[in-house]
């Protein structure tokens, strides 16, 4: 079991209400990605957390 998982999990209840998986799913993926982005695993060539989530997003 990874370490992030009960971060993922503490973040992720609070969404149990989701309607549609499609929504469930991109949320998931994005607050995952948040987490990486600050761990530092998606480097940026010197961009903060910021600027690499906005490039990511675009």
């Amino acid at each position: 079991m990874s370490r992030a998982v009960p971060l993922i999990k503490r973040i992720t209840n609070p969404m149990m209400g989701f309607k549609a998986f499609h929504s469930a799913s991109e949320t998931i993926a994005g607050t995952e990605t948040s987490h990486r982005i600050r761990k530092g695993q998606i480097t940026a060539n010197g961009a903060t957390a910021f600027q690499t989530f906005a490039e990511l997003a675009a």
